[in-house]
């Protein structure tokens, strides 16, 4: 009872107001806190001291450094399964013991996706050398008859590209849709693979020339095989293997050549850097269809821009 009954008091003598040795002291100390709270900002130089402490505090906070991993130790033996998905997840280990032990570097997967082609779409370059020096095959075909060459454009990676085409990779190589390197960049939007490609030779004006029944055929195969590629896709944390081939089997016309692809697919960096190195803006598809009858109908300023680069090229002087 003396516990509540002294709350009590206090209570009562702070809300009557009533003089007290206990209302007092208990004022005293609420006055001497606020009192202590508050800043002392009577000049600059207090202001500054306050900035500098606070500063201070900052730098004191503890660095939490991450614990280093432990490298992977591989004892089991490597199936072609996991060597595959190991190129993909850049596991040095397991594919250092699959090849150890006599793999075939040039094993593949059921769209006959070799790990070279996986390494390239995810830039592994130290998988990529180390494949190639274990014998695999430099221009191996997939499904689509694409080698790695194309993988590399389609993930974007200008270094792995180098290392293929120093190695001896075709850069004019074409896929089941006539496609080349140069088409595939475009089209994923790689602009510096793009004019690494131009520079090393690749015609910039090559036109695909598959044939409607084969192009209808290559069509059929993707509706079929979609859910497969969706989920290799998936695992590849890319989508660009399915969407190339499907803008090429269904969007594209017989004759595209790379700006076709770039203006119809609104990639207008590319389109800038095709005409920085001379590409044709009158060069007509299957269906007549030049780039600039590509450009859609809001997009009047890139329209009279190509337009215009269009006139100039069909002029004698070209001025």
């Amino acid at each position: 009872m003396s516990g509540r009954r002294g709350k009590y008091e206090v209570s009562k003598f702070w809300r009557e107001g009533q003089p007290g040795s206990l209302e007092v002291g208990i004022r005293a100390h609420l006055l001497e806190t606020l009192k202590n709270s508050r800043l002392k900002l009577d000049s600059l130089q207090d202001l500054e001291a306050i900035i500098k402490l606070r500063k201070n505090r900052k730098k004191v906070k503890k660095v939490v450094r991450p614990k280093k991993e432990e490298p992977e130790v591989i004892t089991e033996p490597v199936g072609p399964g996991q060597f595959l998905e190991a190129a993909l997840e850049n596991r040095l280990p397991v594919i250092d013991k699959y090849l150890a032990d006599g793999g075939d570097p040039n094993a593949h997967d059921k769209f006959r996706c070799t790990a070279l082609h996986r390494a390239c779409l995810r830039g592994h370059a130290e998988i990529v050398d180390k494949l190639l020096e274990a014998g695999a095959k430099l221009e191996p075909r997939d499904m689509l008859e694409a080698t790695p060459l194309f993988w590399a454009c389609r993930g974007g990676h200008l270094e792995i590209l180098k290392r293929l085409i120093s190695r001896g990779a075709k850069i004019s190589t074409r896929d089941k849709l006539w496609s080349t390197p140069l088409h595939v960049a475009v089209r994923t939007g790689h602009c510096d693979c793009a004019e690494h490609l131009i520079a090393c030779g690749a015609n910039i004006n090559a036109q695909d020339k598959v044939q409607r029944a084969a192009r209808a055929g290559v069509g059929f195969a993707f509706v079929k095989l979609a859910p497969a590629l969706w989920e290799q896709d998936h695992r590849m944390h890319s989508l660009t293997y399915s969407f190339s081939v499907l803008h090429a089997a269904c969007w594209g016309q017989e004759g595209d050549t790379p700006i076709h692809d770039a203006v119809r697919l609104g990639r207008f960096k590319a389109v800038k850097t095709l005409l920085m190195y001379g590409a044709n803006l009158g060069i007509q598809n299957e269906e007549a269809v030049t780039p600039v009858d590509l450009v859609k109908d809001w997009q009047t300023g890139i329209r009279e821009t190509l337009q215009a680069c269009a006139d100039r090229q069909r002029s004698p002087t070209g001025n």
